[in-house]
């Protein structure tokens, strides 16, 4: 199936970028901000939402209010010389899904096999799972001291 590349007009930007801020602001005050009525900026979405643009609406949970202020990206490189080697997401994968302070991880291409963002209780937590993952392969972590979201427009 061939897909469809939908272009978006600088009034489509400034309403995903509000809606990048706060997916539950109502249609009246997205309009308010791009400057548009209530019925047009509620179209322009659902023309966004059938293009696969806006794929969904998520809740993004502050995981220091849950206790985990150890937050970390890990980057994750197999061991070529392992016996993991011929089938390596059989045995990551499941180890990463089972581990409840991982938040979401991604399989990458180039030097490096997965990125993962996980948030930990503590840094001995952060610690232990580290060493579970190196005994497949290279890691690399980077704790995260902030956060911000910045969605911006093709020139």
């Amino acid at each position: 199936m061939d897909e469809k590349k939908t272009t978006l007009d600088s009034t489509d930007w400034k309403i995903l970028a509000e809606l990048q801020k706060d997916a539950r602001l109502p249609f009246q005050k997205i309009g308010e901000s791009v400057g548009m009525t209530r019925p047009a900026v509620r179209e322009r979405i659902t023309r966004m939402e059938e293009a696969g643009i806006i794929s969904g609406y998520h809740a993004e949970i502050n995981v220091d209010r849950l206790g985990r202020n150890v937050h970390a990206l890990i980057s994750f490189k197999f061991d070529s010389d392992t016996r993991y080697a011929e089938k390596p997401n059989d045995v990551l994968m499941p180890l990463l899904d089972s581990t409840q302070e991982v938040i979401r991880y991604w399989e990458i291409y180039g030097d490096l096999d997965f990125l993962i963002e996980a948030a930990f209780a503590t840094k001995d937590r952060l610690h232990g799972f580290l060493d579970d993952l190196r005994n497949y392969g290279f890691v690399r972590s980077h704790l995260i001291a902030s956060f911000a979201r910045r969605l911006q427009q093709d020139e």
